[in-house]
């Protein structure tokens, strides 16, 4: 019985002489957390990216001060005005343990990194990312799942290891997009400064013949005349003539020689027909407007040429003539390669067939004149005038370039309203009137409903579902105006859009890519900025004509991120006299928290 009672004794002297040595590893733990566990936040302050915060931390344990039966949860806290959020667990087991988690040797000690990532709220700016790991021992946990700290906290014995301040306040400098700042895709006025009208006349001439004779059957066709009579009434308006071309052929049956002065003759004819009729109506115009015939000529571009017989309009028409033999024919023909033999074989073919001396040959004698006239045009003083005092006097794509010309937006305004009143049906100055709405305070409502109508006239129209997004983004609704501007792919500032997206979510060297298609824009700037080209970013900001508060604001720090306290308290300087509400924002500005206590910096605030 003595002997039994003694073995008990021991026991229990055992057991408490573990719990004791147990208790007592953690409580090292505890007592030497401060000095040999080391905890380094990546980036400290903390950045926001995108709309997140990323969070990496490395840690190291030194050789002798993990215990080997001892389990950790690690499980960082972000601590803020509005809240407390705990970030994602992490185990961490001593050598000896059979449970999850990543072990540390205790021998040589150990280390790690842990990675996680959490929304953006308003209010993590002035915020501490701090660390107060949960020790036990493993054989405590007993059946016990242990995933976090609040279910560490539950085991017998736990202990917490020290609270730990790894991470001071949050860069928010990602959240500073332009909203306001999508590219908006304009329709073109589709007006025409230069419109070209290109008239054809043909005068056709007897065999061996040059003169004009009116009297000659194709002459006197309905389609020869009206060419003849259109040419006339366009030389009676007194339209600018770009160029006239004169080309004129004989039929391929006679020598080559006559051929060639035949046509040479005939172009003479046409050019001089041409010329009669101009000087024609120049002078009923210039009596009209009782003035000298020569103040109203002009140098005309005449172009004549000399284009032999026609060998390939005679081969062409006789091919698509009815005559039976016609594959026989051209194959004979054809096949001489000499001039005098290929005419002789045709003036043969001739008398055999009359079809080729009545329909085919007689088409070849002629002479074609061809002129491009310029339409009258109102010039740009007028259109910009009439625009505004006379909008019904003009057509359609004459008022959307008037908007052009006249470059104030009240102005501009005006006119589009206008262009909607006269011509409803026209999905054009819909689009652009938004444009301009949509860059006013209070106005997107307007916008959006003229670009619902433009869309009702064109639907899913690349710039006007652009410009949808661009007011889904002025709005905030980044979701909204992302799947508009990928329903917008085709057109370039949906693509350079795509980059204020790509801010947003982080990506900030694809939203430098795509924003660069056009420079000195604020938020190409900023891509640039959080990209890590901080010289090029002050360089885009520095370029912009005129520099407004934001942009200054920004230059600041890029400044501060430089160390350049002189520049940032320059810009902000600037800033502030812009805007005195962005010293609000300063103050609280994790990026010039290193000067929040110093002089020269609190004065600029004041």
């Amino acid at each position: 019985m003595k002997k039994l009672q003694i073995a008990s004794l021991i026991c229990v002297m055992l057991t408490a002489g573990l719990a004791f040595s147990s208790c007592e590893s953690l409580k090292k733990m505890v007592a030497n957390h401060s000095t040999m566990a080391k905890y380094v936040a990546t980036p400290n302050p903390l950045e926001m990216q995108g709309d997140k915060i990323k969070v990496e931390i490395k840690g190291n344990y030194q050789p002798k001060y993990f215990v080997t039966k001892a389990m950790v949860v690690f499980q960082p806290a972000l601590n803020y005005e509005g809240g407390s959020i705990l970030l994602k667990p992490m185990v961490l087991r001593g050598e000896k343990t059979k449970g999850q988690g990543l072990m540390i040797g205790s021998a040589n000690g150990g280390s790690f990194t842990y990675t996680d990532e959490i929304a953006y709220q308003e209010g993590m700016d002035q915020s501490q990312l701090v660390l107060n790991p949960v020790a036990y021992m493993e054989k405590k946990a007993k059946n016990l799942q242990v995933t976090n700290e609040a279910e560490a906290s539950q085991v017998a014995g736990n202990v917490r290891l020290g609270e730990t301040p790894v991470a001071q306040g949050t860069m928010i400098t990602a959240s500073r997009i332009d909203k306001m700042g999508a590219a908006l895709a304009v329709e073109d006025h589709g007006y025409e400064k230069e419109t070209v009208i290109p008239h054809d006349a043909t005068i056709y001439f007897l065999v061996d013949m040059a003169n004009l004779n009116w009297n000659l059957p194709l002459n006197k066709k309905a389609e020869t005349q009206a060419g003849i009579k259109a040419l006339d009434s366009l030389l009676k308006t007194g339209m600018q003539i770009k160029q006239v071309q004169i080309n004129a052929w004989a039929s391929p049956e006679g020598e080559e020689s006559r051929n060639q002065n035949l046509s040479d003759n005939r172009v003479k004819t046409g050019e001089k027909y041409f010329m009669d009729a101009y000087n024609k109506f120049l002078n009923q115009r210039a009596r009209a407007l009782k003035v000298k015939p020569n103040s109203l000529k002009q140098d005309i571009d005449m172009q004549t040429q000399s284009m032999g017989e026609d060998w390939n309009g005679f081969l062409a028409d006789l091919r698509a003539s009815k005559i039976a033999d016609k594959n026989t024919i051209i194959n004979v023909i054809s096949s001489h390669t000499d001039k005098a033999t290929r005419e002789q074989e045709i003036r043969n073919m001739t008398v055999i067939y009359k079809e080729i001396e009545d329909d085919i040959l007689p088409s070849l004698r002629r002479c074609e004149i061809h002129v491009d006239f310029l339409e009258n045009k109102l010039t740009d003083e007028q259109i910009a005038e009439y625009s505004l005092t006379a909008p019904d006097s003009l057509k359609i794509n004459e008022l959307l370039y008037g908007a052009v010309l006249n470059d104030d937006p009240a102005q501009q305004l005006a006119i589009y309203m206008a262009a909607i009143r006269l011509y409803p049906e026209d999905y054009r100055a819909y689009v652009n009137l938004a444009n301009l709405l949509s860059r006013e305070e209070g106005k997107l409502s307007e916008a959006q409903a003229l670009l619902d109508a433009a869309n009702g006239m064109k639907p899913n129209d690349a710039r006007i579902l652009n410009n949808m997004g661009a007011i889904a983004l002025a709005r905030g609704e980044f979701d909204n105006a992302k799947s508009l501007f990928e329903s917008a792919s085709s057109c370039a500032e949906a693509q350079e859009n795509m980059g204020i997206i790509a801010i947003k979510e982080g990506r900030y060297g694809v939203a430098v890519s795509q924003l660069s298609a056009k420079t000195c824009r604020y938020n190409l700037a900023l891509a640039q900025l959080l990209n890590g080209d901080i010289d090029q970013a002050k360089a885009t900001l520095n370029c912009m004509e005129p520099q407004d508060d934001d942009g200054l604001y920004l230059l600041a720090v890029c400044a501060a991120r430089q160390d350049n306290k002189a520049e940032a308290i320059d810009a902000l300087a600037k800033a502030f006299a812009m805007n005195a509400a962005l010293k609000a924002q300063a103050r609280t500005d994790i990026e010039f928290a290193k000067w929040a206590y110093e002089t020269d910096f609190q004065n600029v605030l004041r």
